[in-house]
């Protein structure tokens, strides 16, 4: 999933979505995530949506 599908399942802007996920910044990185990634993998998409409960159905 793009981080703009994910943002704006969100309602808000991939540069908000962004800063959300700022405090685990660490915890993302070390999953895989890269700042100038367009494109998230299905287990970080999973770890976002669970953390600030994201409703994507």
């Amino acid at each position: 999933m793009s981080k703009l599908q994910l943002a704006q399942y969100a309602g808000v802007s991939v540069k908000t979505l962004m800063s959300w996920c700022e405090p685990y910044k660490d915890e993302l990185a070390t999953m895989g995530m890269k700042p100038n990634n367009k494109v998230l993998p299905p287990h970080i998409v999973k770890f976002i949506i669970a953390k600030f409960d994201i409703d994507i159905e």
